[in-house]
């Protein structure tokens, strides 16, 4: 089993201590899942993704999701899953940051796996493959403290994310994918509210590997093919 999980710092494993030194394979909830399966995962994950927004403070169009999906896609490709944690980026003050259009984004994504492939088959011609959404935890209270060093940068950020459980939920009905609320499991670290801790990870990793036990998303077929 091939998966493919396409993420930002939390997925990447950027530690909350500030120190920018990724955390370990074992330590980062995509190797705890891993383990956990025992299938082989992919770490296609970005510190600043967006889900498809140019960032001209960081890497600019490298940081847009949609932009790079499909080169994920078919570089990685033949995969028999992908997993989507995207959102957190987007909760930024620069992007304007809003629950609905960011679910909107996520369902954007969604709809490109769909159309780019990435399953068995010819390189030019993949299969359509399994995708599932996970929620980005909100940002907890501490972004909102104006003695925070990167209140301005995050402002409003937190609103936002309130409603993204709501907003990617209904993403997921309208576009038949499943979704995991990881705010329901973990939460940004005491140290730095945006990125997740160790423990977090370990969380995390399992409860996503339980819960794609007993969801095992099926593969997605137009309704001209059914």
């Amino acid at each position: 089993m091939r998966l493919l999980i396409y993420g930002d710092s939390n997925s990447w494993g950027f530690p909350p201590d500030g120190s920018g030194r990724r955390m370990a394979h074992g330590a980062r909830w995509p190797g705890v899942l891993a383990a956990e399966l025992g299938w082989e995962v992919i770490e296609e994950a970005l510190p600043g993704r967006t889900t498809a927004h140019d960032d001209p403070q960081m890497l600019g169009m490298a940081m847009n999701g949609l932009r790079h999906l499909p080169v994920a896609l078919k570089s990685h490709c033949p995969l028999d899953m992908v997993l989507i944690m995207l959102g957190t980026n987007d909760l930024k003050a620069r992007f304007s940051p809003d629950a609905g259009r960011i679910a909107a984004n996520l369902g954007r994504l969604v709809d490109c796996v769909r159309e780019v492939g990435a399953g068995a088959g010819h390189w030019a011609e993949a299969a359509p493959v399994p995708v599932a959404l996970i929620i980005p935890p909100p940002l907890p209270e501490r972004v909102d403290d104006p003695g925070w060093e990167r209140f301005h940068e995050w402002r409003g950020g937190r609103a936002a994310s309130a409603g993204l459980a709501e907003a990617v939920a209904a993403i997921g009905r309208e576009r038949d994918v499943p979704v995991f609320d990881a705010g329901q499991v973990v939460a940004g670290s005491c140290e730095d509210p945006i990125h997740l801790d160790a423990a977090a990870h370990r969380v995390l990793g399992r409860a996503v590997a339980g819960w794609l036990t007993r969801t095992r998303p099926a593969p997605w077929r137009a309704s001209s093919d059914q």
